[in-house]
């Protein structure tokens, strides 16, 4: 038990830091005297940004592609902000206010799933409270069984003594669309898979590869690339949707090894299990950080990804 402890401890002391991603810079004074509250969080995460899918739609939030590149704006930048520094320098550049105040749809940064976990987390870790990037799939988005790509925020809640997760992307709009009714700020069990859940759910049969994935990315490809994307989410590496590097070229190229594969199983157990047995954490950072197949090289850059309708 005093094993399990420590290693909680370590887990959750870990997770208190900002990563070079997560980090605000020299935007931190602009974290102050925010909520602390989950849900309120997630309100101002919302704030700040709008979905590049949703807006494809005008009816959602009375915006467009279009009508954003109408006004100087380059979307598929915008897409390709990394960093929590970057992001809020922006929001600046749009509109120099405070982030608990109300912005206009127009003022707000384009992003994704993974840009509101990123800045959900940034803001819990500054609060002092353990907080990471989880990459996986969502149940949320489809009535037909299909599991959908996502990014969510997962925190450790002292109270309940356990991992949290939390979805800073589903707004009013979003859950009026979807006909959402849960807490997206306490998911319930297996409404949204990480990718090592994602892992056993194809494996076992209870998906089928046509319906798991994004786009046409779907089936075991994707799974597999998106346990690279998880493990170095959980190691405070908080990636694009679409960053690539070492093992995951042999699995876009379809050149996997037999060792490949075993490393990758490995990775899904650890991923799996991360939750209830804090020293699977130090298993995960000790591959993440020395397997060459596995870390982030030295002079990495991430792939700018370029959407076609943001053109």
């Amino acid at each position: 038990m005093m094993r399990q402890i420590v290693g909680r401890e370590k887990e959750l002391e870990f997770y208190r830091q900002q990563s070079n991603i997560s980090s605000p810079g020299r935007y931190n004074s602009l974290f102050e005297n925010l909520p602390t509250d989950i849900g309120e969080l997630c309100q101002l995460t919302q704030n700040l940004f709008v979905h590049q899918v949703w807006i494809l739609y005008e009816e959602f939030y009375g915006i467009t592609p279009e009508s954003l590149k109408s006004t100087g704006r380059n979307l598929n930048n915008e897409i390709n902000l990394r960093s929590i520094e970057k992001i809020i320098a922006f929001l600046i550049e749009l509109d120099n206010q405070p982030l608990t105040a109300t912005r206009d749809v127009d003022k707000r940064v384009v992003g994704n799933c993974r840009d509101y976990a990123t800045m959900l987390v940034s803001i819990l870790r500054y609060q002092g409270v353990p907080a990471r990037v989880r990459s996986g799939v969502a149940r949320y988005f489809s009535n037909k069984g299909f599991l959908e790509d996502h990014f969510i925020c997962e925190f450790w809640n002292e109270t309940t003594d356990r991992w949290q997760r939390a979805d800073a992307q589903i707004d009013q709009v979003q859950r009026s669309a979807l006909k959402i009714t849960m807490d997206m700020t306490n998911l319930p069990q297996n409404q949204f898979l990480d990718a090592g859940e994602s892992y056993d759910e194809l494996k076992s049969g209870k998906v089928t590869p046509e319906n798991i994935g994004v786009m046409e990315f779907r089936g075991w490809k994707y799974v597999l690339y998106k346990l690279m994307s998880d493990l170095a989410s959980i190691n405070s590496v908080e990636v694009l949707a679409w960053e690539s590097w070492g093992i995951c070229e042999r699995i876009n190229n379809d050149t996997l090894s037999e060792e490949d594969s075993n490393l990758l199983q490995e990775i899904a157990r650890l991923l799996t299990e991360l939750r209830a047995h804090p020293d699977r954490f130090g298993k995960a950072n000790e591959f993440f950080r020395t397997n060459p197949d596995l870390k982030m090289p030295a002079n990495y850059e991430p792939y700018y990804q370029e959407m076609p309708f943001f053109k």
